[in-house]
């Protein structure tokens, strides 16, 4: 074979390059669907914030208080959950906790909410200071501790 036959080049390609307009074409459509796709995802994002909270705001009539001799006087141990400074004693049920920050007189306060899932019987103890309250008939508490005050609210039942 003779090699005065053999070429060696870059093959044709067939068409135009795409020139710039196009090039520009290309990068407007990434940034719409780049930023429909963010907004797509905040949209989701808020909602789920907005479960989340409709899930943790408390609202309801207050707990019945219970005499301390009372809870005292059960035939067994209560089981007890500390959860940060506030010490929860309670009489049957299933606890679940978090905090929340809410602007209160115009401050950012955070705070603790605990929901308990039909307990018959709630202590709460704080700051050498003890609130007994009574659930009995497994209905649901939510327990808010704002500033050393303590708020139980009787709420829907719900799950965990």
């Amino acid at each position: 074979m003779a090699t005065h036959h053999v070429r060696i080049g870059k093959p044709r390609l067939e068409g135009r390059a795409p020139g710039p307009w196009r090039w520009a074409a290309i990068a407007v459509g990434l940034v719409a669907l780049i930023g429909g796709g963010s907004q797509v995802m905040a949209r989701r994002d808020r909602a789920e914030q907005a479960l989340r909270d409709a899930y943790w705001r408390v609202d309801g009539p207050p707990c019945a208080p219970l005499d301390p001799k009372v809870f005292r006087s059960l035939g067994h141990y209560p089981q007890v959950t500390p959860y940060d400074e506030t010490l929860y004693r309670r009489a049957g049920g299933t606890m679940t906790c978090t905090h929340l920050a809410d602007r209160i007189d115009g401050a950012k306060v955070r705070y603790q909410v605990c929901k308990f899932n039909a307990p018959n019987y709630l202590a709460v103890g704080l700051g050498g200071r003890e609130w007994f309250y009574d659930l009995g008939g497994a209905r649901s508490a939510a327990v808010t501790v704002i500033k050393d005050e303590v708020r139980c609210v009787v709420i829907p039942p719900f799950r965990m």
